[in-house]
C-alpha cells in the first residue's frame, strides 16, 4: 500500500455534516471505540459530546469521504467553542485502512478554517501518550506540546496537550 503523502485521493471530499447525522456518529463511534482499546476507558469529560457543541455558530463537525459527498465517511474532526475565541478540537479519526494518506493532516487544516469562520482563534485539544502518531501529526503541523495547563496545574499523566493561534 502506498502510504506516502502524495497517496491522498484525489477523490477525497471534506465538508461539515451536521453532528447528529450519521458519518459523524459513525466517526465518533470509531474514534470511541478506539481509544478504549488504547486506553481501557473513556474519561467522564470524553463521554459528554453533544450535537449543540458542533453546530454553528458553536462549533462544526467535519466528514471526510472518497468520491462523493454520499460515499463512505473516512474520517472526521470537529471543533467546539469553549469561550469566546477559543476553541477545542475533537475527535479526530480517520478508518484504519485509510491512514498514512495525508486526510488526517486535510482535515486538521480544513477544521482550522471552520474554526476560523466561527471567530476562534485559539485552539487546543488533547491526546494521550498511547497515540504517537497522534503526536505527531500535532507536532509537525504547529501546534505546540503544553506541560502546564491555563489553570496553571501540570497536565495529568498520560495526556498530552497542543494549543495552536489560528492566524487570519
Amino acid at each position: 500500500m502506498d502510504r506516502s503523502p502524495s497517496a491522498i485521493p484525489a477523490d477525497l471530499v471534506l465538508a461539515q455534516e451536521p453532528y447528529g447525522d450519521d458519518g459523524p456518529q459513525w466517526i465518533v463511534a470509531r474514534a470511541e471505540a478506539e481509544i478504549v482499546l488504547r486506553y481501557g476507558d473513556l474519561d467522564g469529560d470524553e463521554r459528554d459530546l453533544t450535537a449543540t457543541m458542533f453546530h454553528p455558530p458553536h462549533g462544526a463537525f467535519l466528514v471526510a469521504r472518497r468520491g462523493h459527498a454520499a460515499g463512505p465517511p473516512l474520517g472526521g474532526v470537529g471543533v467546539r467553542a469553549i469561550h469566546p475565541g477559543v476553541g477545542q478540537i475533537r475527535r479526530l479519526w480517520v478508518d484504519p485502512a485509510a491512514r498514512g494518506r495525508g486526510i488526517a493532516r486535510a482535515l486538521m487544516a480544513a477544521v482550522e478554517d471552520a474554526a476560523r469562520e466561527l471567530g476562534l482563534h485559539d485552539l487546543r485539544l488533547g491526546t494521550g501518550d498511547g497515540q504517537p502518531e497522534a503526536v505527531a501529526l500535532y507536532a509537525s503541523s504547529g501546534w505546540e506540546r503544553v506541560f502546564v495547563g491555563q489553570d496553571g496545574r501540570p497536565v495529568p499523566d498520560r495526556h498530552i496537550w497542543f494549543v495552536k493561534q489560528l492566524l487570519p
